[in-house]
């Protein structure tokens, strides 16, 4: 099976795992997945893990998922395609639940999984000439994990426009919708991810990781329910070393010190 995932640590706390499959433009198989999975879990219970990046080498980020790892899925009946399709579910989980802020850097190429990647990540940063979509209706393909994502975050109307006509759309217009979170010319993409990630690693990393379990906890909620819940997660907060050393350092006029 070709492909992998490689694994960068940075020695202050930024992970990056590169999708490396460059002979199908960096496309998902059942081997990247597997391991996929595995980085995000390991990084989720790493103290030394402050944020991770999901990045494709060669400059592309995913073109989707490997057409001869479907096709071997086909092949091999329903158990097997039962199987392969409930470890993309515990990918889908261990990325969008990961404790740790996640960004995904899109180059050239979002398409299918890939686009799915860039939906279960915090923040998703695109060079404006990547290209995106959901092609799975062409292939005879419902897009099912990609579709509950992008149906959570876009306008209806824009969301079942781009699922059902599999048209692709540059980053750009991707962005207007509120399917990434930025677009930026291929040149500054590099500046605008360090950017991002130093504002990230700024922040106080136990304030990042409650923030973002109070989004999980609220976002299917109603008002009543996420505001309660809000006042749950900000009067444990609150009295947290974290908290207090940032209250302090703002008054002090200094730069915060996280452990």
């Amino acid at each position: 099976m070709s492909g992998t995932v490689r694994i960068e640590r940075e020695a202050r706390g930024v992970f990056t795992f590169w999708l490396d499959n460059p002979a199908h433009r960096n496309a998902l198989n059942d081997g990247i997945i597997a391991a996929l999975t595995g980085a995000f879990r390991a990084a989720a219970d790493d103290p030394a893990c402050k944020v991770v990046i999901v990045r494709g080498t060669h400059g592309m980020f995913c073109a989707g998922r490997e057409i001869n790892d479907l096709q071997s899925l086909q092949a091999a009946g329903m158990d097997a395609i039962n199987a392969a399709y409930a470890r993309l579910h515990e990918l889908n989980v261990a990325a969008y639940y990961c404790p740790k802020p996640v960004v995904a850097v899109l180059e050239r190429y979002a398409l299918g999984a890939g686009i799915m990647i860039a939906g279960w990540a915090d923040i998703a940063l695109a060079e404006d000439n990547c290209l995106i979509g959901y092609p799975e209706v062409k292939l005879g393909i419902p897009p099912t994990q990609t579709t509950i994502q992008l149906i959570r975050g876009v306008h209806r109307k824009a969301a079942v426009e781009l699922l059902l006509t599999a048209r692709n759309i540059r980053a750009p217009e991707a962005a207007r919708l509120g399917l990434i979170t930025r677009a930026v010319p291929a040149a500054d993409l590099d500046n605008e991810v360090a950017a991002v990630v130093g504002a990230l690693l700024g922040a106080s990393a136990e304030a990042i990781t409650r923030t973002k379990q109070m989004i999980w906890k609220t976002e299917d909620a109603d008002y009543r329910s996420a505001i309660a819940a809000g006042v749950d997660v900000i009067s444990v907060a609150a009295a947290t070393n974290a908290a207090r050393e940032g209250v302090s350092a703002f008054v002090e006029k200094r730069s915060p010190s996280w452990k």
